[in-house]
């Protein structure tokens, strides 16, 4: 135990195993696996860099027992050539003494692409599609008697792959609409055989024979879990449900430990509580552990936005679970046990909840990253930061994100380090979206570099103006150019007219657009839908408009979903497959990027452009006569957004 946060850092019995503090990482799809859904060694470097962090148990992303034709989405444990790589998994995190299980499911109905018509069997306990519109919906497979007693027998195989792979035991995933939480739930089991019946204990022979298999494979040594979906779905399973579910399991000593979460990824409206966005509190799920604490003897996992040791801290001291998983929060920062033991809050990265390259990546199927933890997904190369060879003076032009990374690293890496920006705060943009609603936890990465820069040593100039002879003036090795962008507006007839802004202008306060405001996003990321809602929390009349399929399509989904709701709620209006050609006075011109076929749009007061920016060159291109050792990083070399200038900043910090 230690005086730092007791409760968390006390050890806690789950099963044979006693873990050294209450820290899950939890299973989650890092992504980081081939084509055929083996695990990478990208994959054992990210899962050995959270146990060096000092979490006290890990849990591997979701692994199917069969194939199921959805690589991207879940591991494969179906095949013993799979054991060798999951060895190497096991011996990166037992070299820091931390047990690791396997989650262990099958997908069943559930279907989140097109790959039922590409050779993934969809099955199910009943030929009962899940009514469920904003997926596929596809009618499955009804499984045969002796179909489900193989898929029995191939949950105790991939328990037995763990087990030669060295693994401390197996995580059953039960909910989100999947196999398992079909056989539970009467809409999904209308079965008369064995695997049917009219209660939860009937439509448990499934889960009970499935338990009871793995546990044969394991043995009584190796832990057992069960991880719990609140599907909050009348056609699936519900807290009352998982309650009365958990009850059972626990009287008849069935697992060792209990986990709920939510489940349903794809569904919009619900999906969005898989992944908790900073639309929700920090710590706001705790009543779904509380409610199974209340009816079970063994530990119960806790998890969902706990952002922080305080937060994590109150959920233990307060009883509403045993341990407190996290995901995101290590994601962010893997040292975040470590850190919180020793003390050292202020040296934690925050999880800002932004979900945009935790989640972000996943919803285009890269490997997950963090919008300010560079080394997130690239541990096996970046994990370790050598000191410099040969101490250099080296200065950097512009305090965003980029510029804020670069100081960082070449500070830790024991240069002399002088950062430069016009402006009275470190942020860059970064200030700018914490202007728009909701956002205001993108702070936390300011906060952070304010925090941290000053450790390392770096001088900071705010307020200073950079020109070619200040930043001479400073007898520089080598210049770092962070010098950022200006806003772009496209190519449109009449887009200098005075009533037509960017939408950084708006956010900053330096535009007062008119009553009735067209928005338009030509990039389909945040900036123009935030913006649109900006101006409509503020009274305006808004629509928003884009050529592109749909609204804002590359957000990360949980926080798309949260904030199309807003926009369509506060009567935003949205209109997609349309672009402006013009510009007029009180109106403009439009056609659909379909059929060409032209619209006039009606009076508006003011238009907001949300297209980014253009790279502001000015202060490389004068420098790049007297200085030979001159970098551009983030947005002044191609703008794009805070994890990309950050990405720029670390690489090009790490080579000078």
């Amino acid at each position: 135990m230690t005086d730092n946060f007791p409760n968390l850092f006390s050890p806690v019995a789950v099963g044979s195993y006693t873990l050294k503090n209450r820290i899950m990482n939890t299973g989650h799809a890092a992504h980081h696996q081939s084509g055929d859904g083996t695990p990478t060694e990208a994959y054992v470097h990210y899962l050995r860099e959270r146990a060096k962090g000092g979490a006290g148990l890990i849990v591997t992303a979701h692994t199917v027992p069969v194939y199921d034709g959805e690589t991207s989405l879940s591991l494969t444990n179906f095949h013993d050539g799979i054991v060798p790589i999951y060895q190497r998994i096991a011996g990166a995190v037992h070299e820091f003494d931390v047990p690791i299980l396997a989650q262990l499911g099958h997908r069943g109905r559930r279907v989140a692409d097109d790959s039922a018509f590409i050779g993934r069997p969809v099955v199910a306990p009943s030929a009962v599609p899940p009514p469920d519109f904003s997926v596929p919906v596809y009618m499955p497979h009804e499984l045969t008697t002796a179909e489900a007693e193989e898929l029995v027998e191939s949950f105790a195989g991939a328990a037995r792959r763990m087990r030669l792979s060295d693994f401390d035991g197996i995580e059953l995933a039960v909910g989100m609409d999947y196999l398992v939480a079909n056989f539970l739930h009467p809409h999904g089991n209308r079965r008369t055989d064995k695997y049917g019946g009219g209660t939860t204990a009937e439509r448990m022979t499934f889960l009970r024979e499935t338990l009871e298999a793995v546990r044969s494979e394991l043995g009584a040594e190796r832990i057992l879990g069960i991880r719990l979906y609140d599907d909050v779905m009348d056609y699936s399973l519900k807290l009352s449900d998982l309650v009365e579910l958990a009850r059972l399991l626990d009287r008849a000593n069935l697992v060792d430990y209990f986990n709920i979460w939510h489940g349903i990824v794809p569904s919009p409206k619900q999906g969005r509580m898989h992944w908790p966005s900073y639309y929700y509190e920090p710590g706001a799920f705790t009543y779904l552990p509380e409610a199974v604490k209340a009816v079970v003897a063994r530990p119960v996992v806790g998890t969902g936005r706990m952002d922080s040791p305080a937060v994590a801290e109150r959920v233990l001291a307060d009883g509403k679970a045993d341990i407190v998983g996290m995901a995101k929060t290590l994601i962010a920062d893997p040292h975040f046990p470590n850190k919180a033991r020793a003390g050292r809050v202020d040296d934690i990265r925050p999880c800002i909840a932004c979900t945009q390259a935790c989640v972000g990546h996943v919803d285009i199927g890269l490997g997950v990253g963090c919008i300010y933890n560079p080394v997130t997904g690239r541990e096996q190369d970046w994990a370790e930061l050598r000191p410099a060879e040969r101490k250099k003076k080296v200065v950097i032009v512009g305090a965003g994100p980029a510029g804020m990374e670069a100081a960082r690293i070449a500070g830790q890496r024991g240069h002399d380090v002088v950062l430069m920006d016009r402006n009275r705060r470190l942020g860059g943009q970064i200030d700018l979206v914490t202007k728009a609603p909701d956002r205001g936890s993108f702070e936390e990465i300011i906060l952070w570099f304010e925090r941290q820069l000053p450790k390392l040593g770096v001088e900071i100039r705010l307020g200073t103006e950079a020109t070619v002879e200040t930043v001479l003036a400073a007898d520089p090795d080598e210049i770092v150019l962070a010098t950022g962008s200006t806003a772009y507006f496209p190519e449109i007839e009449g887009v200098e007219r005075s009533h037509v802004f960017s939408a950084r202008d708006v956010l900053a306060g330096c535009a007062l657009p008119g009553e009735s405001v067209l928005v338009v996003d030509t990039l389909g990321r945040a900036e123009a839908a935030t913006t649109a809602d900006y101006l409509s929390m503020r009274g305006h009349k808004v629509e928003l408009l884009t050529g592109l399929e749909t609204v804002a399509p590359f957000m990360p989904s949980p926080t798309r979903h949260h904030l199309l709701e807003k926009l369509m709620k506060a009567g935003v209006a949205l209109t997609t497959h349309t672009a402006l050609w013009e510009i007029g006075e009180t109106g403009a011109e439009a056609y659909n990027v379909v059929t060409w076929e032209p619209r006039t749009i009606g009076s508006f007061d003011s238009v907001v452009f949300g297209s980014g920016g253009k790279a502001d060159t000015g202060l490389y291109e004068e420098l790049s006569a007297h200085c030979g050792s001159l970098h551009s990083v983030g947005d002044c070399f191609q703008p794009r957004d805070i994890e990309m200038a950050i990405v720029d900043g670390h690489r090009v910090a790490r080579g000078l």
